[in-house]
């Protein structure tokens, strides 16, 4: 049975910034869905927490191949309940993608 977060929750990239705020999913979650918004072209990767103040590189099989987004995809986590967002190149505006956790 899958078990989905109870709501999207945003991650925003600042303008000409390349990582997120960091987005609390509620529990630990083996993967997320991410719609991805419009974006200049970049790739994208996580970074995750197991408290909430240290953050680590998410391995490569996290990563996607360029996009320029208006995209959803579905990213694994590895039971993660912090993560945040990291775009590959700098963003010339805000970016806002929607992330939700889920278990498989």
């Amino acid at each position: 049975m899958t078990v989905f977060a109870n709501h999207w929750q945003d991650a925003v990239v600042a303008s000409s910034g390349t990582v997120s705020a960091a987005v609390n999913l509620g529990k630990d979650y083996e993967y997320i869905n991410v719609i991805v918004p419009t974006c200049d072209s970049t790739t994208l990767a996580l970074q995750v927490s197991k408290d909430g103040t240290t953050y680590y590189t998410l391995g490569i099989s996290a990563a996607t191949a360029a996009t320029t987004g208006n995209l959803a995809t579905t990213l694994e986590v590895g039971g993660y309940q912090w993560i945040k967002i990291v775009c590959g190149s700098t963003q010339t505006a805000e970016r806002t993608f929607s992330v939700r956790g889920y278990r498989g």
